[in-house]
């Protein structure tokens, strides 16, 4: 039992559903936030002392307002987890610009300005963890995820820098990169647009990624990869890109044809 009090964005439904709970079976009190707010009442009622709070993270005053709210109730901040996202996925040529905003607004604008709300409430107690759930996508670019590939290698920059700005001052700042996740909405939006699905045995449950997150709370690293098969994929991409580019190609070629 921890008793920590814990900030999950993206609350509402798969990764941030499963993380609240996993936070909330070790005693946590959890602050629950997502813009579906029905949603949100329905989980906080089987979590005893958290926190539901409807907000849109893209607006500075909102992100503001959920720590005011979590300090109010709680008075401090232990772990914020920068788990809110969408994907678009779909081939470049055929993305809308009004869904191009708001999924950068979501997944990289949104934890900025959540980090820049909590971080003076860490470092007056000069303690505390952020975890910033991105993505293999973070690491690896793939077709028909570019944009989710930008906000992804985006927060993973965000995650390298603030770890350096704040680590000095006792505030630890982990990313963790999960490949294809089942039981999200990213999964279905790729299945309907792109044809493809990763093979089964590399897919993760929301359960696994939520107990690592959780595992992070507890013992900060400065990045976790999941599965742990994707490190050699990672090294390749950095050692090897002609080759991940050839496999990339060949991808393209037949599920184009195929359209």
């Amino acid at each position: 039992m921890t008793d920590r009090v814990v900030i999950v964005t993206g609350a509402s439904s798969g990764i941030g559903e499963a993380t609240a709970r996993a936070f909330g079976a070790r005693g946590d009190r959890v602050v629950l936030v997502a813009r579906r707010e029905e949603r949100l009442r329905q989980l906080a009622a089987s979590l005893p002392q958290s926190l539901p709070i409807p907000a849109d993270l893209t607006h500075a005053d909102e992100a503001v307002r959920v720590v005011e709210a979590a300090v109010a109730r709680y008075g401090q901040v232990d772990v914020l987890v920068n788990n809110a996202g969408m994907g678009r996925y779909n081939w470049v040529d055929a993305l809308q610009p009004d869904d191009v905003h708001a999924e950068v607004a979501l997944n990289l604008i949104a934890p900025i300005l959540l980090t820049r709300a909590v971080a003076p409430v860490m470092l007056r107690r000069g303690r505390g963890v952020i975890i910033n759930v991105a993505s293999i996508a973070g690491l690896i670019g793939v077709p028909t995820t570019s944009v989710y590939n930008a906000t992804k290698f985006g927060l993973r920059g965000l995650t390298e820098a603030l770890r350096r700005e704040l680590q000095p001052q006792g505030i630890a700042v982990c990313g963790i990169y999960p490949a294809t996740v089942e039981g999200t909405e990213f999964r279905r939006d790729r299945r309907a647009n792109t044809g493809y699905l990763m093979p089964r045995w590399l897919r993760l449950s929301t359960a696994q990624v939520a107990q690592a997150i959780a595992a992070l709370a507890d013992r900060p690293r400065p990045f976790v990869v999941l599965p742990r098969i994707f490190r050699v994929a990672m090294i390749l991409n950095t050692v090897a890109p002609g080759l991940i580019d050839r496999l990339a190609a060949r991808f393209v070629r037949r599920v184009r044809t195929q359209a």
